[in-house]
């Protein structure tokens, strides 16, 4: 049995943390199937997506956000894919929309893994994947809805603690803080200041703390040598060598689940001092990039969103309650140095908070019962 999976995706975070897990399951379920993989316009984009995609992801096609919209207009695909007769579209991230432009062009069924709570085009999807049904119900139809649980906890290869403290040569006896500025470059560039001021800071009050930077797997280490010169990171290594970190520190996205199922207490910072650094998604992204007035509607809109957003790291958006500090608006270094002192010295709270971030996100198989409920659906369909 041989169709086309055809998946649609387009954030670093979405690739990283939902494509692979899938690729990887469909691999080991329908070998024979050609996975093709279509990035959408985003407006959260590192650039790198299609590098990624071709040469991590391995998938076997890739077609790339302006490509897409070319097909979109009539225009030929630079690659003549040849797609297949039979095949199903599975949305991942994005826009909904895309995927049921996709699957009404090429005649395929749609299912959608859906990450938030957003939904619409119902009509035009077989099923939707959640992670949890009671959030959709009155959204989508019960026959429709498959609670499958997070994708995001399904986490990428790590290595252990000791083999990271041996390829990067940490002291162990010395406590190591991960700093995560993100994957995209305009906001690397205005939060590895901020990361300085906060290292800087840290090894005046604690001289033997050890500074690791994770890089991106969208971004090259190379792209971080002007930081080296610095000297403040003492290390400059992937998020596959996070377990050597006792703490850590990152922005809003996939990070904050993975992070907590590895059980590293973690701060996450929003700064809103720099609203050329803050993305809005939708409409507003593009009404906010309008010249002068614009800026000063990013401004005002990211003010409305963070005070009436309760969380944004996920394991906290999870358990309906804090676990992991947000510290957000005007970032100040100084009471961020301050908590992470008090919680680095507090082996106790340390471990307390270890085991609630774990708890708050579940470890699930859903890209196996994604995967599985497709090719049986699948199945029933080239049998009729």
């Amino acid at each position: 049995m041989t169709y086309d999976i055809v998946l649609v995706a387009n954030s670093p975070g979405e690739l990283s943390a939902l494509a692979m897990p899938i690729i990887r399951k469909f691999r080991e379920k329908s070998p024979e199937s050609r996975i093709i993989l279509v990035l959408t316009p985003c407006q959260y984009s590192s650039g790198r997506e299609v590098d990624f995609a071709q040469n991590t992801l391995k998938a076997d096609f890739v077609i790339s956000p302006e490509d897409y919209k070319n097909w979109l207009l009539g225009k030929p695909l630079k690659k003549d894919i040849a797609f297949k007769k039979d095949g199903i579209v599975l949305f991942i991230g994005g826009d909904l929309l895309h995927a049921t432009l996709l699957s009404k062009r090429l005649g395929y069924k749609a299912y959608a893994y859906l990450a938030g709570k957003f939904v619409n085009w119902v009509s035009a999807f077989e099923k939707f994947f959640v992670p949890n049904e009671k959030l959709f119900r009155r959204k989508i139809p019960s026959k429709k809805l498959l609670e499958v649980g997070d994708m995001m906890t399904e986490l990428p290869h790590i290595t252990t603690k000791e083999e990271s403290q041996e390829k990067w040569k940490i002291n162990k006896d010395k406590p190591v803080l991960a700093m995560l500025p993100g994957s995209r470059m305009w906001e690397i560039k205005h939060l590895l200041p901020i990361y300085e001021k906060i290292g800087k800071l840290l090894k005046k009050e604690t001289p033997d703390i050890q500074l690791m930077l994770i890089i991106s797997p969208f971004n090259s280490i190379k792209d971080f040598e002007q930081f080296k010169e610095h000297k403040m990171f003492d290390i400059f290594a992937h998020f596959d060598s996070i377990k050597a970190a006792n703490m850590a520190i990152t922005i809003p996205g996939t990070n904050t689940a993975q992070l907590a199922v590895l059980g590293i207490p973690t701060i996450m910072i929003f700064p809103l001092d720099n609203s050329d650094a803050i993305p809005l998604e939708g409409l507003l992204h593009y009404i906010t990039s309008m010249p002068i007035i614009g800026r000063l509607i990013k401004k005002i809109m990211a003010k409305i969103i963070n005070a009436k957003t309760k969380y944004f790291a996920l394991p906290n958006i999870k358990s309906k309650k804090e676990i992991m500090p947000e510290f957000r608006g005007k970032i100040r270094p100084e009471k961020i140095v301050q908590h992470i002192i008090n919680l680095i010295r507090d082996h106790e709270t340390l471990k307390r908070t270890s085991e609630m971030l774990k708890s708050s996100m579940q470890v699930s198989d859903a890209s196996l019962k994604i995967v599985e409920t497709i090719i049986r659906d699948q199945g029933k369909t080239l049998e009729t």
